[in-house]
């Protein structure tokens, strides 16, 4: 959206309805990812659709070598196996891990930092005072913010090097966190244009 020089470019007519459009829908994506480790845990069924849900072809592998799990022995999130940069073709909701069961989150690693970062992120857009407005960044900010991600994920694409979750998990956490930036302008131009 181009700026106007004499309007400002925001929207100060009461709740910025695209930042709560944007919390809502980001919290209700993340909850089940939180939830499904705790109900494998306590062996609810609810569980396997969340699994199945997240493990779909346009969400998530699931891969067990790029995923954390939550070790409730040890009250601790750690990779699912052994050793993460080796490239394992293996899915299971539980691993064994060092005498320990792990009970995995059913996004991989590079995910749980998105979609983590989406939410801190949105609640970044609110304390800069962003949450009125219909403006976003440059695109370079943009660009910047998924330039890390892209190289780890194409290096490890062709073969040059397999990645390590900590890795996917903060590259990923960079473009997440840039993304609210754009998407709640988004949806306050949206809520902004339906009473219009």
């Amino acid at each position: 959206m181009k700026r106007d020089e004499n309007k400002a470019v925001h929207a100060k007519k009461g709740m910025p309805v695209g930042f709560i459009i944007y919390v809502v829908l980001i919290s209700a994506w993340l909850l089940p990812i939180a939830a499904a480790p705790l109900l494998l845990m306590q062996g609810n069924e609810m569980a396997y659709p969340i699994y199945a849900a997240y493990g779909s072809a346009f969400v998530c592998h699931q891969l067990n070598s790029r995923s954390l799990c939550y070790f409730p022995n040890e009250n601790s999130i750690a990779d699912c196996t052994r050793d993460s940069t080796r490239l394992e073709y293996v899915k299971s909701d539980a691993v064994e891990l060092n005498g320990n069961i792990g009970f995995k989150i059913p996004v991989c690693a590079r995910d749980v930092g998105i979609y983590a970062a989406m939410l801190i992120g949105g609640f970044a857009v609110l304390l800069l005072g962003r949450a009125h407005h219909l403006d976003w960044p440059s695109p370079w900010f943009l660009v910047a913010a998924v330039i890390p991600m892209a190289i780890d994920g194409t290096t490890q694409l062709f073969g040059m090097r397999e990645s390590s979750n900590s890795l996917r998990l903060w590259t990923g956490f960079l473009t997440g966190i840039a993304l609210p930036f754009y998407f709640v302008p988004f949806l306050n131009y949206l809520a902004m244009w339906g009473k219009k």
